[in-house]
């Protein structure tokens, strides 16, 4: 298999499985505020199938890993909340939204210390730990041959920390429909809201133009920190 191909089933591997996470610890977390809406439609769980979106998670991350984008990008079903049954519903709904972001930004975390404990347990991985940061990022010029069995394991992980921040960014992204577009609708005024809901469409229209860049822009420093501490700690 052409390392190409197998770069791409890595990093949609790591998409579907961080999607997961984040709408388990959303409808983890607003079970526990007072909504069980989500944990009765079985989202409390890691398994894809109760969360992918045909779209999103399927359709187009794999239009956009053959376009060889630097990184590939999806979403999964939005996880449902009813408002009334929060006892705050502004401030619950909010924490709920954001315990999606804030798990894969702790999936992030973790990978980044695995990492680095491997690192220092066998300093001779650092060269492998390298090779894995340039082909994440699909650097196709540097040599595999002789790699170490853990390789794929190292690759993992780091495809954890370069997903996982890349969506806790695009989650927090305030457009509609993603959370960070649903958190400024509850501190909009009513009709304000209402109007910024109505344009969600063309919203979303204009992120596929430039949402990307708008994404990178946030994610890049959240990324080169975590990359500067893996090799400098």
């Amino acid at each position: 298999m052409p390392i190409s191909y197998a770069l791409v089933i890595f990093e949609l591997a790591v998409m579907v499985l961080s999607l997961s996470l984040h709408d388990c610890a959303q409808a983890w977390m607003a079970n526990r505020l007072g909504d069980p809406t989500a944990r009765m439609m079985g989202r409390i769980s890691m398994n894809p199938a109760q969360h992918y979106d045909l779209l999103g998670t399927i359709i187009f991350p794999l239009i956009y890993a053959y376009l060889e984008p630097p990184f590939i990008i999806g979403w999964s079903k939005p996880v449902p909340m009813t408002s009334r049954n929060f006892r705050n519903p502004r401030r619950d709904e909010n924490i709920a939204l954001l315990a999606g972001p804030a798990a894969q930004f702790l999936l992030a975390t973790v990978a980044l210390v695995v990492l680095i404990i491997i690192r220092h347990a066998n300093p001779a991985l650092t060269n492998s730990i390298a090779t894995a940061a340039l082909l994440a990022r699909h650097d196709l010029t540097v040599g595999t041959d002789g790699l170490p069995g853990i390789f794929p394991l190292i690759l993992f992980l780091y495809f954890c920390i370069l997903v996982n921040l890349l969506l806790f960014v695009f989650n927090l992204v305030p457009f509609p429909y993603f959370d960070g577009g649903k958190i400024l609708m509850n501190y909009l005024p009513y009709e304000m809201a209402k109007s910024y809901e109505r344009f969600g469409l063309l919203f979303m229209f204009l992120f596929f133009f430039v949402g990307f860049g708008i994404v990178m822009l946030f994610f890049a420093p959240f990324f080169n920190i975590f990359n500067h501490l893996l090799f400098t700690l």
